[in-house]
C-alpha cells in the first residue's frame, strides 16, 4: 500500500466509522471528529469522480488551499497543481480553519491577487469559506476554466461575476463534511463566455 492509499483509507474509514455510528472514544462527539477531520485533510471528500473531472482541466491553480490535501491527491495522479493559501499551514500566520495541522505538500504563500499570472492554468477553488475574499477571485484570474467546490452561497463563498463571465459544462457531487441542511455540495466546472 503506497502512502497515498493508506492515507485515504484512514480519512475515508473514520468517515466510514462516523456513518456506522462507531465512535472511536465513546466521550467522543461526532460534530468534533468531523472538525477534526475537515482540518486535518479538508472539508470536502476527494472522490475519484472529482479527481478525474480535476485532472482533466490540468494544469490548475488552486486558491485558498488550506492544508494542500487536494493538492497532494492531484499531484499524486500527476496533475500539475500550484497551489496557494494566505496562511499555509507551515507558513508564519495562523490559519483558522487548518490549526496545528501539517501541510500535505507545498502550499505557497498568496491570495486571490496572485491569478493574474496563472491564466495559462484552470482556477480551483474547494470550499471557499462563505466571508473569504475569495469571492472577487475572479477579478484577478484571466484563464478561461473554473472548477469550484461549493454549495451555492450557504457555506461557502459566490464567485463574483462567475455567471456572468462564465457557463457551467459540467457538475459532480461531491461528499462535504459539514454541508448545509438540504442542500448538495457540487463540484461546477465553468468555460469562459467568448467576449
Amino acid at each position: 500500500m503506497d502512502a497515498v492509499s493508506g492515507q485515504v483509507d484512514q480519512f475515508i474509514e473514520s468517515l466510514q466509522m462516523l456513518d456506522d455510528g462507531r465512535l472511536p472514544d465513546s466521550e467522543a462527539d461526532a460534530e468534533d471528529l468531523l472538525l477534526m477531520l475537515a482540518q486535518r485533510y479538508a472539508y470536502v471528500v476527494p472522490s475519484d469522480s472529482a479527481l478525474a473531472a480535476l485532472a482533466a482541466l490540468g494544469p490548475l491553480v488552486e486558491v485558498g488551499a488550506g492544508t494542500g490535501y487536494w493538492a497532494y491527491r492531484l499531484r499524486s495522479v500527476g496533475v500539475d497543481i500550484v497551489a496557494f493559501d494566505h496562511a499555509p499551514v507551515d507558513g508564519e500566520r495562523a490559519n483558522r480553519y487548518h490549526p496545528r495541522s501539517r501541510p500535505w505538500t507545498q502550499v505557497q504563500q498568496g491570495d486571490q491577487t496572485v491569478l493574474s499570472g496563472h491564466a495559462d492554468r484552470s482556477l480551483f477553488l474547494c470550499w471557499p469559506p462563505l466571508y473569504s475574499s475569495l469571492g472577487d477571485c475572479l477579478t484577478y484570474y484571466r484563464g478561461d476554466t473554473v472548477a469550484c467546490i461549493g454549495d451555492g452561497g450557504f457555506r461557502t463563498a459566490r464567485l463574483d461575476h462567475l455567471n456572468g463571465a462564465f457557463t457551467k459544462v459540467a457538475s459532480v457531487p461531491v461528499r462535504a463534511l459539514d454541508p448545509y441542511p438540504g442542500v448538495h455540495p457540487q463540484l461546477t466546472i465553468w468555460k469562459r463566455r467568448p467576449d
